[in-house]
């Protein structure tokens, strides 16, 4: 599988937010500090501004990694903890993640608790030349026989593959449920451009070792 590119790479910190300023102290000179560092291309511009999912929301600033590259990265700041995005890798977004915990520590005193639950999502566009429908020989009939009795509305013969493998939870669907682990077509992509779209709730060089494992139950 070869990647054509990282669709989102986020990292999640979740804790009790009021764990973190538990002397109520003003939230304002971390924004207004955030916001001068990272020159984000949005950002709230005080401790009531916040987006329709009730976070303070900055989006689009400058991180330098620490392998000096400029990464676009989005900061949200719940009430129950941090929401990082890159489109990079699920590293970098961690790394934006620590450098900006020791910034509200050092220079407001604010202390991110110790215990933090640590959620990953990463999404990978792929092109890979393997097919789902190899996964068992009786897929091929099974595709064969939707080919030849679908009616469709424009009277136009289609065909139809395999194009979708998914792994999720009983509780999927609810807050806390971890994201689908989805493997599948790009929608709108030809076939024959063998574009994929993965998700999982992974850091990302997992999520890339979980795809490797799943070429080889592809391969002949």
């Amino acid at each position: 599988m070869k990647v054509l590119y990282v669709g989102l790479a986020r990292s999640l910190w979740l804790f009790d937010f009021n764990l973190m300023n538990p002397h109520g102290l003003s939230f304002q000179p971390v924004i207004d500090r955030l916001n001068e560092k990272y020159k984000f291309g949005k950002a709230p511009k005080n401790p009531l501004d916040l987006d329709d999912q009730k976070a303070l929301s900055f989006k689009s600033g400058l991180f330098m990694s620490k392998n000096n590259i400029p990464v676009t990265v989005s900061l949200s700041i719940y009430s129950d903890g941090f929401v990082v995005d890159t489109t990079s890798s699920t590293d970098v977004s961690t790394e934006f993640l620590i450098e900006v915990t020791n910034l509200i520590a050092n220079e407001y005193g604010l202390k991110i608790p110790t215990k933090i639950r640590k959620v990953y999502v990463s999404q990978l566009d792929l092109e890979c030349d393997k097919q789902l429908i190899r996964l068992n020989p009786g897929l091929e009939g099974l595709s064969k026989f939707i080919d030849s009795h679908v009616k469709t509305v424009d009277e136009n013969r289609r065909h139809f593959d395999c194009s979708g493998l998914s792994f999720w939870t009983e509780d999927t669907g609810k807050v806390s449920s971890p994201a689908a682990f989805k493997f599948e077509r790009k929608i709108s992509a030809p076939f024959w451009t063998n574009h994929y779209f993965s998700q999982a709730p992974l850091e990302t060089h997992l999520h890339l070792e979980a795809l490797e494992m799943l070429e080889r139950l592809l391969t002949p």
